[in-house]
């Protein structure tokens, strides 16, 4: 026979329509969200590997000044390996931005065609693809590279530039200004001539190795080009690439992130159920305890509370799961693909996110609920006849001897309603969480930005591939530099950080502190707060050329902003690197020098910086619109349910009111005015605690990326957070204000003991 419990779950739900509504968008909101994120970020996933695979992605490269002869090839291909040429010619098209022009890859790092086709003729080309996007290149359109117009015939996705970054050093991805294509053999011999880069890739024969098993293999081919005379000007593993390592190293990061901000919010959702449910049972009190005198068990009563919760959180993730398979792959594909490159990607059902966005929701809800109604539902059957529904109903009175009468009612009010009040004051500081970190983003990083350009010393810093002495007309100051790593555990891997050997006198960093015993340096500020450094600490260092290890002493930590840098007197770097006392291999200079390309390993100016901002901004803005709008969505839902349900329990005790005589103004100051003390308690401390919690999440967040970001909230997004929940709240207040215009003087004559 069917449960008669049944027939009332539709009354139910009519009865409380509003709130089951609101709390059900919510739902389907934050799952389509969860399921359209985690769709597209493990379908890239698949894609990427299964990518790297079939199109044979090197396992390290390395560049020489020459070409290889027959002898050398043959020693390092005894190294169980395949080698094979990769040369690229670097080409620009503007002062600043540059092409890495390689010939159609056939056996190594093999492109995949995005749209269009392959370069057949000469002066053909084809693109990266989101190189093309951001530069509005359309294929059948031509571009410039050094004076020679070359047809787009197509746009491409190399497996070893996944992630476009120019420099293995720098920070970001700059699509912007840095892109890659491929030519055919004629095109790039023409193209060579300007100049060229004599880079070799290594595929491993064995497949399953380790990084440290590689970064040997590395070292052993290093090892055979110096004993034949080659002089290596880059060397690397896949790992060690960020243009092959960023993309499998970042992808994924964000999800541990995403899915702990939903169980918050689930957690949230599941106790305004409960609050819900315990107000259903607090008005059917009376049937609930004829229910029991008549042989119904606590189980069948439990069940019957927990039907609807779990029937609107079913029904949430079949429509959520909808609308995340359907309408929100696109936008989050956008996300990726305007910040990676990879080929055409086919969102697949992903099994681990449908467990994360509809299977553990659903038990979620049935046991927070299971436990919270199973313990209401406890009370003895009289006590549920007598509406004495509160289980330890006999506590210690709180006196309240100080005050007015209204401020002590509204604190009474607050008391009895305490575990509404806080489940509204936890939901204000989630959504309060939610709308800082959509709001924080932009500042952080104009703020990233004002700090980096303001610590770059001189408009250009030359790295030399060996000394050049200048004209005299040219006015530089010399430096030595190179490039040692540190492991950094908490990501388990290793950060790149750049050595200044500066002269003591320097005028372009004359306040930097420089140590005087060789085995002190001192430290940026960046590199100090992203290792948790301090003075008087020591730091390993270590020369993955030679693989040698400096154990060096924190001196000094110098308000540098702009990456990861160490600073020692240009003496004592000579002296740890073995080198001439009076050795340089670097200049610093506020005016372009005149030096031959050939000699420059690698040049940067302010300019640098200006493009990671720009980066940084496409990457991160399209983020900002949805995380403000679920925040404010949170914001009235929590608030207008709660809010709610706090006068909904205290409906009997307002019609009281009204018959001694008591107007809706005054009732409403006591009652919601109650609430309001709660809100804008709520609001003032989540401004700090949001803030504490961002940085601690950001930090998570951005682990594994080689920068420190500091998270800056300005002052004016403290008071915008306010501002928007009082907004939010006032258009609560007057909904809430009409339901108690609408309350019965009757309801004081109902259900009296």
């Amino acid at each position: 026979m069917r449960n008669p419990l049944n027939k009332s779950l539709w009354r139910e739900f009519k009865q409380n329509l509003a709130r089951y509504l609101a709390i059900m968008v919510v739902m389907v909101l934050m799952i389509s969200v969860v399921s359209g994120f985690l769709s597209v970020v493990y379908s890239a996933k698949d894609l990427l590997y299964k990518n790297q695979d079939e199109c044979n992605v090197e396992n390290g490269q390395f560049a020489v000044t020459q070409t290889l002869n027959k002898d050398t090839k043959d020693k390092i291909e005894d190294l169980n390996l395949s080698l094979y040429e990769n040369f690229y010619s670097e080409q620009d098209v503007n002062n600043d931005t540059m092409v890495r022009v390689y010939k159609i890859r056939k056996d190594v790092n093999i492109q995949s065609i995005y749209e269009g086709r392959l370069p057949n003729k000469e002066n053909e080309i084809s693109l990266d693809r989101l190189f093309a996007e951001k530069n509005n290149y359309k294929i059948g359109k031509t571009i410039k590279l050094n004076g020679r117009n070359l047809k787009i015939v197509g746009t491409i996705a190399v497996p070893d530039y996944t992630s476009l970054i120019e420099k293995n050093n720098d920070l970001m991805m700059d699509a912007i200004h840095f892109g890659v294509a491929v030519v055919n053999q004629d095109t790039f011999n023409n193209l060579k001539k300007d100049n060229v880069t004599y880079n070799y890739s290594y595929v491993l024969d064995k497949k399953d190795v380790t990084d440290k098993q590689n970064y040997d293999k590395l070292n052993d081919i290093r090892d055979i080009c110096t004993e034949n005379g080659y002089m290596l000007t880059n060397m690397m593993t896949a790992e060690m690439n960020q243009c092959i390592s960023f993309l499998p190293n970042d992808m994924g990061g964000d999800i541990p992130m995403i899915e702990t901000l939903f169980y918050i919010i689930l957690v949230i959702l599941a106790f305004i159920f409960v609050v819900i449910s315990e107000t259903i049972i607090e008005d059917q009190s009376t049937v609930i305890g004829t229910l029991l005198a008549s042989g119904y068990t606590k189980n069948e009563l439990t069940r019957h509370y927990m039907a609807l919760p779990i029937i609107i959180t079913f029904l949430s993730a079949v429509i959520g799961n909808i609308a995340g398979y359907t309408l929100l792959p696109t936008y989050f594909t956008s996300l990726y693909y305007g910040s990676y490159c990879l080929p055409p990607l086919e969102v697949k059902f992903i099994p681990s996110a449908f467990i994360s966005t509809t299977v553990i929701p659903l038990i979620f809800m049935i046991v927070i609920n299971y436990l919270m109604l199973s313990r209401k539902l406890k009370i003895a059957p009289i006590r549920f006849l007598r509406r004495d529904t509160h289980k330890n109903k006999v506590k210690r009175h709180i006196k309240l001897k100080h005050g007015s009468f209204f401020r002590r009612f509204q604190i009474r009010v607050i008391l009895q309603n305490k575990g509404s009040y806080l489940t509204l004051f936890v939901g204000i500081i989630f959504a309060s969480f939610i709308f800082i970190f959509g709001f924080i983003m932009q500042p952080t990083i104009d703020k990233y930005m004002e700090l980096t350009k303001d610590s770059v010393k001189s408009e250009y810093q030359y790295v030399l591939k060996a000394p050049v002495e200048l004209k005299k007309s040219q006015d530089a100051e010399k430096l030595t530099f190179t490039s040692l790593e540190t492991y950094y555990e908490p990501a388990s891997m290793n950060l790149d950080i750049s050595f200044y050997g500066l002269d003591k006198d320097s005028k372009y960093y004359g306040d930097v502190s420089l140590p005087k015993n060789k085995d002190e340096v001192t430290i940026s500020y960046d590199f100090a707060q992203k290792m948790g450094l301090k003075k008087g600490d020591t730091i390993t260092f270590t020369n993955t050329y030679t693989e040698k290890d400096y154990k060096l002493k924190v001196y000094d930590i110098y308000d540098y902003r702009a990456g990861f840098s160490v600073y020692m007197t240009r003496e004592n770097l000579n002296n740890m690197l073995k080198e001439d006392k009076e050795y340089y291999n670097g200049y610093l200079s506020n005016k372009k020098l005149d030096i031959d390309e050939e000699y420059i390993q690698s040049k940067i100016t302010k300019n640098d910086v200006t493009k990671i901002g720009e980066q940084m901004t496409e990457s991160f803005g399209q983020m900002i619109p949805i995380m403000t709008s679920v925040s404010v969505i949170i914001y009235l839902v929590v608030m207008y349910i709660l809010t709610k349900l706090v006068i909904d329990r205290n409906a009997g005790n307002m019609s009281f009111l009204k018959v001694m005589g008591y107007d809706d103004k005054e009732i409403k100051k006591l009652y919601l005015n109650a609430t309001t003390i709660v809100v804008l308690a709520a609001l003032i401390v989540s401004a700090p605690l949001g803030y504490f919690t961002m940085d601690k999440l950001m930090k998570y967040a951005f682990m594994r990326f080689a920068g420190y970001i500091e998270i800056y909230m300005p002052t004016y997004i403290y008071a915008l957070l306010i501002i928007v929940g009082l907004l939010v709240y006032s258009i609560v207040s007057f909904i809430i204000n009409k339901t108690i215009q609408k309350i019965d003087l009757g309801e004081a004559l109902k259900d009296t003991e």
